[in-house]
C-alpha cells in the first residue's frame, strides 16, 4: 500500500534521513519508535508531502507521490495527526470538525462516533479551538483526522499532553482503527502504548531504520533490546527518553 524506498531528506544542508525504507500493508498498523531527534517526524512529513526527499521514492497504491504537494497526497486518502495540536484556532470545535468531514460510507467514522470517543469536544462545541487546552486541541486534531476517513493515517505523538484517562481513550480509538482495517503509522514516545497495539514495530536512529519486527510483544518483553535500541527499561508506561 505505502512504500518508502531509500529516502534521503535534508533540512537545508543537513541530512536527516539516510536511505530510510519502510512499508505499510493494507490494514496494517506500524509503530515508528526512536529517541527524540532521530528523524521520526521528518519521515512522517516526507511521506505526507510537507517535505520532499532529495533522493529515493515513495509510492502510495502504486502511484509515485514523492514530488506531489501535501494537498494532493491528502486527496489520495492519507491523513495526518500532526505533533503540536495543529488546528484552526479561530474556528470553533464544530467548524473544525465539519470542514474535515468527508463522505461517509460503511465502516467509516461519523461525527457522532468522534464525539462519543472524545466527549470533551462536544462540551466545547461552540468554543474557538485556540481557547482549548493543549490536550483538547490534540483530541480535536485526532477527531479531524478520523472524519477525513483516509485509507491510511499518520499519527505523530497523538497522546502528547493528554491525561491518563484520555491516553487510554486514544488507545481505544487506535485499536478501533485497526479493527476497521485502516492502515496507520503510529509515532509515539510511549513504548508500551505503541507495542501493545501495532502489527509491526520499526526503530529509527540517526535517520536510519535500525530494527524492525513483526513480533512487537517480543520486543516489549526484551529489556536488553529496549535499552539498546531506545534507552528505556521494560515496565508499565515505559517511554523513550530524550
Amino acid at each position: 500500500m505505502l512504500e518508502v524506498q531509500a529516502v534521503d531528506t535534508f533540512y537545508g544542508s543537513s541530512q536527516i534521513l539516510h536511505a530510510a525504507t519502510l512499508s505499510v500493508r493494507e490494514g496494517e498498523v506500524v509503530g515508528l519508535l526512536g529517541r527524540n531527534g532521530m528523524g521520526k517526524t521528518t519521515l512522517v512529513h516526507t511521506i505526507v508531502g510537507l517535505l520532499h526527499p532529495r533522493s529515493g521514492e515513495i509510492t502510495f497504491d502504486g502511484k509515485r507521490i514523492s514530488t506531489l504537494p501535501a494537498e494532493k497526497i491528502s486527496r489520495l486518502g492519507m491523513t495526518l495527526v500532526p505533533q503540536g495540536h495543529r488546528v484552526f484556532p479561530s474556528l470553533t470545535v464544530r467548524e473544525n470538525l465539519r470542514i474535515a468531514r468527508r463522505r461517509v460510507g460503511p465502516g467509516e467514522w461519523t461525527m457522532e462516533e468522534v464525539l462519543e470517543n472524545f466527549p470533551a469536544l462536544e462540551q466545547r462545541w461552540s468554543v474557538s479551538a485556540g481557547k482549548l487546552s493543549g490536550g483538547q486541541q490534540q483530541m480535536l486534531a485526532m477527531g479531524r483526522a478520523l472524519l477525513g476517513n483516509g485509507r491510511i493515517m499518520l499519527l505523530d505523538e497523538p497522546t502528547e499532553g493528554l491525561d491518563p484517562q484520555t491516553v487510554a481513550r486514544m488507545g481505544e480509538v487506535i485499536d478501533e482503527l485497526r479493527r476497521r482495517g485502516t492502515s496507520a503509522i503510529l509515532v509515539e514516545q510511549k513504548v508500551n502504548f505503541t507495542l501493545d497495539r501495532v502489527d509491526r514495530a520499526v526503530v529509527l536512529s540517526r535517520g536510519r531504520i535500525v530494527h524492525e519486527t513483526d513480533r512487537p510483544q517480543e520486543l516489549k518483553a526484551d529489556a536488553a533490546a529496549l535499552q539498546r535500541l531506545l534507552g528505556v527499561s521494560a515496565g508499565h508506561g515505559a517511554a523513550v527518553h530524550s
